[in-house]
């Protein structure tokens, strides 16, 4: 309002300064847990150890690639877990005698998929009233857990089946036969070298479930990595991996771009088949799809790249918390699936096991994509406040130049760089509103930028002169 005693009016205007982008290295990913959080908010975790409160101590197993991914650099992960009722728990039964009647013990993976398959357990008879659970993973001669001095007895206070249930953190147990509270329950195997017997019909969801589990982490707008944990052969892999593509298009077109990972299927002896992965990639060809060879180095993979900068580039980085390789590639294989446009895992001189060459499955480097999603993410971000002011030159002209300093800030980084002869610039910003766009209240903003490529080849050439 206007003054009518002669005095001093000051009005305060608020300058935009945008909000500072999310960190990223942000994993999303789809696979079965033990605690059902399906009808929660989804939450961002940043240690394995708040996944494991989060999520309960099997699903460390159920998931292994967010282990892995931890280990090697990952910062925070996000899951969609898949709802109970679309897996199938794997599972065994164990003869016992309850008070000298001949009973059963059940047995069952404390998160459903086919990752408890891998399970197996032993219940050893110590005496007439201690007993032991011993339980372990496929392949491994020890126990991975041994829970001792149990009790036999259904009203003593470490009565076998119920310490089971709190202390496992693989299985759970149910006695099938009803018996008496003071009953006594004794497993018929008192000898602790006989083999340990397999869980058996764990099921993962189907692939249709993975995608709604996906669409979850449409809500998630920090998530720039999406992958998906499943025992499947190749052709629902395919399914599931060709979804996850879908997922990163359609958020590329809402400015929340993010890369999709997936993985060649596991063989018994951990020797990829050639001619699957090889075909598998084919039919995931895509700019925002990595595709990792062998099976289980997927989520090591994913952690190195979160844990480096947006801009570096993977090849020939080592990989966290990996001490052995399942399988060493040969050099004619290396170069098919790098042809191939698959991302393999081997041993290097003087880099231990590491990527070999960081692409995607369309062939183009990992760090050239994310260094252009980020450039998406910085104006999408900027871009935003500016929606309800008024379409003057002042604010086009301030819209410009917030987006030119944060384009500059990714040129001081390194991200985006001059072409190699100087007569291109790192960015271009342009700012218009035409009057047909100033009638319709559009403002256009058109860049250009520059992502810094990483030497993938050197050739050198030394003349030799003989005098």
């Amino acid at each position: 309002m206007s003054l009518i005693i002669p005095g001093v009016e000051i009005r305060v205007i608020r300058e935009l300064v945008p909000r500072p982008l999310g960190a990223t290295g942000v994993l999303g990913i789809v696979g079965p847990t033990e605690v059902d959080r399906a009808a929660k908010p989804l939450q961002a975790m940043g240690s394995l150890q708040e996944f494991r409160e989060a999520y309960g101590a099997a699903s460390i197993m159920a998931l292994p690639e967010v282990r892995q991914a931890f280990a090697a650099g990952l910062n925070q992960v996000v899951v969609a877990n898949l709802p109970p009722d679309q897996v199938v728990a794997a599972r065994v039964e164990e003869n016992v005698q309850v008070n000298g009647s001949p009973g059963k013990i059940e047995f069952q993976a404390r998160a459903g998929g086919a990752w408890g398959n891998d399970l197996s357990v032993r219940v050893v008879s110590r005496s007439a009233d201690v007993v032991e659970v011993q339980v372990f993973t496929k392949g491994s001669a020890q126990p991975v857990e041994t829970i001792r001095n149990l009790a036999s007895k259904k009203d003593q206070d470490r009565y076998f089946v119920n310490v089971v249930n709190t202390e496992s953190a693989f299985v759970r147990a149910t006695l099938k036969t009803v018996a008496a509270p003071d009953a006594q329950v004794v497993p018929d195997n008192s000898n602790p070298s006989a083999p340990p017997k397999p869980l058996t019909g764990g099921q993962d969801a189907l692939p249709a479930a993975y995608a709604t589990a996906l669409a979850r982490l449409e809500t998630f707008p920090d998530v720039d990595m999406v992958t998906a944990s499943h025992r499947y052969g190749e052709t629902n892999a395919t399914q599931i991996y060709a979804d996850i593509i879908s997922h990163c298009e359609r958020m590329s077109k809402i400015a929340r771009n993010r890369m999709g990972f997936g993985q060649t299927i596991p063989t018994e002896d951990g020797a990829p088949n050639m001619e699957v992965t090889l075909r598998m990639a084919s039919r995931l060809v895509s700019e925002r799809f990595v595709f990792v060879a062998p099976h289980n180095y997927m989520g090591s993979v994913i952690g190195m790249i979160a844990g480096q900068r947006y801009f570096d580039s993977p090849t020939f980085k080592t990989l966290g918390g990996v001490s052995s390789l399942s399988f060493d590639f040969t050099d004619p294989q290396l170069e098919a699936l790098i042809k191939g446009g698959v991302c393999a895992v081997d041993e290097v001189p003087r880099k231990g096991i590491a990527c070999v060459k960081g692409i995607t499955t369309d062939a183009g480097q990992i760090n050239v994509t994310r260094v252009a999603d980020r450039a998406v993410r910085h104006v999408q971000n900027i871009a935003q406040d500016y929606i309800g002011l008024l379409n003057t030159e002042a604010h086009r002209l301030a819209l410009k130049q917030r987006i030119t300093e944060a384009f500059t800030r990714m040129e001081k980084e390194g991200a985006i760089v001059p072409s190699t002869d100087g007569q291109s610039p790192a960015f271009a910003v342009s700012v218009e509103s035409t009057p047909d766009d100033f009638a319709a209240g559009v403002v256009r903003i058109d860049t250009a930028v520059r992502p810094v490529r990483a030497i993938d080849y050197i050739y050198a050439t030394i003349k030799v002169q003989a005098f």
